[in-house]
């Protein structure tokens, strides 16, 4: 079957829908296990993504590979986004506290926000100014429509939560609804692909919480060691663009983060991927880049002895931060997007193919007609 791109856009709109703030992901869990309901929905006869959950609310999608012994292979992903946490109220306003790297701008009166009450309403209001010391990452929120709350509740940035705009895809939190998004599709397309395009291996998408704040839901995942010892993990993420990682040219091949170089084998899955898909009559782009922008969860599984990489969508305006310090959507480019989807899918199918790719075989076994010269008998 051909791949789909619109079903990837159609998952990656249904997540932007909801608010993500760590430690309140509830509603874009709910839409994960939706999406994976369909998929499986989708396959009667046939065995779909089995779904677990964790005990701290990370979500596990296994798709049974074709050989039980073979290498596993996860794709991992955060459903949280830097955001406020109100918790608690002062006269007619609420005090809220900074979850993960919100920008400085957050801090300013007037910044339009969103407080999610228990059924899902949104109570519109601004940013009335700090509260207490800058040490305390605190603010004051005014809401338009005053009224009492049960606390703590998310907040998020009043931005629009999903707008295709020519080539590019504006969202409040491309990071990391677009990780989760791509994932998403990527086992829609490996559910759906024929027996001899299946992985032998099992396939595992991963759904984390409270990225934003530490690695947490990852962590607590690898300390666990809730996949298979042996499994290749690959981080999804949308990290800032830099220079050799740049919008349009396609997903970036992720070597690494601030924190930690990654696993030249599980990379090597990712690179047979790109060549695989470069033979293609249209070509596929794709850069390779380390992203120093930030730390992701490929180095909290690594850290626990899992062989790690990562792929990445260039991002523009990293956690709402735009030029003068204002507050805007992110955005990605719609073909990084789409091509990452295709990679990560056939990096899955290419986990048992991963010592043959075009640099392996080139620095594999050294000749006898060298070791002889080298020796000088030759």
């Amino acid at each position: 079957m051909a791949f789909k791109p619109e079903l990837a856009l159609n998952f990656l709109e249904r997540l932007g829908q909801q608010p993500a703030v760590a430690f309140h992901e509830g509603g874009v869990a709910q839409a994960i296990q939706e999406i994976l309901a369909e998929i499986a929905g989708e396959m009667p006869g046939q065995s779909g993504p089995a779904v677990t959950t964790d005990a701290y609310g990370n979500i596990i999608a296994k798709l049974p590979g074709t050989d039980p012994g073979a290498t596993p292979f996860a794709m991992v992903a955060h459903m949280d986004h830097p955001g406020f946490e109100a918790v608690a109220a002062h006269g007619d306003l609420a005090v809220a506290t900074a979850l993960g790297g919100v920008p400085a701008g957050a801090f300013a009166e007037g910044v339009p926000v969103q407080v999610i009450l228990e059924d899902g309403e949104r109570l519109r209001g601004v940013v009335a100014g700090r509260h207490g010391e800058e040490s305390q990452r605190q603010v004051l929120i005014s809401l338009d429509e005053p009224r009492s709350l049960v606390f703590p509740r998310p907040v998020v940035f009043d931005l629009v939560s999903y707008q295709i705009d020519g080539e590019f895809i504006h969202m409040r939190a491309a990071d990391d609804l677009a990780g989760c998004a791509s994932i998403l599709a990527a086992l829609a397309e490996l559910a759906r692909s024929s027996s001899a395009l299946k992985p032998a291996g099992d396939v595992y998408g991963v759904f984390t919480r409270a990225e934003e704040v530490g690695l947490v839901g990852a962590r607590l995942m690898a300390e666990a060691w809730t996949l298979p010892a042996d499994t290749l993990v690959l981080s999804a993420e949308s990290s800032r663009t830099l220079p050799g990682a740049e919008m349009g040219a396609g997903p970036v091949i992720r070597v690494g983060d601030a924190g930690s170089t990654f696993n030249g084998d599980a990379e090597a899955a990712l690179i047979k991927a790109r060549e695989v898909l470069q033979e293609r009559p249209q070509g596929f782009k794709a850069q390779r880049q380390l992203m120093s922008g930030g730390v992701c969860e490929a180095s909290a599984f690594a850290l626990h002895g899992y062989k790690t990489t990562g792929l990445a969508f260039p991002l523009g305006n990293y956690h709402n931060g735009a030029p003068e310090d204002a507050i805007k959507a992110e955005y990605i480019h719609r073909d990084d997007f789409i091509g990452g989807v295709e990679l990560m899918a056939e990096a899955a199918r290419q986990v048992g193919n991963r010592d043959t790719t075009h640099f392996r075989q080139r620095l594999g076994p050294v000749s006898d007609e060298f070791r002889q010269r080298l020796r000088g008998k030759g």
